[in-house]
């Protein structure tokens, strides 16, 4: 691939970034999680909070239940399986929301458990495991 190819994609990409702003779909330029806050929200008729970076939580429903929302997207090369969240993010939420995306950002995973039940694994990871995914069936 020439330098002049690189661009012309890179300039694609940009574009496709600055249509996805302008239509409040993604945030922050974190795709993959940005996208699955918007997927959930429109999902679970949940509103995005105000600051993109908020302790804690990135959505509210309309009880006022607070919801911590992970994203993870699924290539060739990375089935995730883990993904990072602190004490202080489950201490004031009261969801923690996974939502898993293929390689053609289709939800294959969606789960909502509830934070109190979050066991957390060394370094402040939460892992996906088969235990989870049968107590906590994907909601789609």
């Amino acid at each position: 691939m020439n330098d002049k190819e690189i661009k012309k994609l890179l300039n694609q990409y940009t574009g496709i970034i600055e249509r996805l702003r302008r239509n409040k779909i993604i945030r922050t330029g974190k795709v993959v999680g940005d996208y699955g806050e918007y997927i959930v929200c429109k999902k679970l008729n949940l509103t995005l909070v105000g600051n993109s970076v908020n302790k804690g939580y990135d959505a509210v429903d309309k009880r006022g239940k607070k919801y911590e929302i992970k994203a993870r997207k699924a290539t060739a090369w990375n089935k995730p399986s883990i993904f990072p969240v602190n004490l202080s993010q489950l201490s004031v939420t009261d969801f923690l929301i996974y939502i898993e995306f293929n390689n053609k950002w289709d939800v294959i995973r969606l789960l909502k458990i509830p934070a109190k039940e979050i066991n957390m694994e060394n370094y402040n990871r939460v892992v996906i495991s088969q235990d989870l995914i049968e107590r906590y069936p994907s909601i789609l």
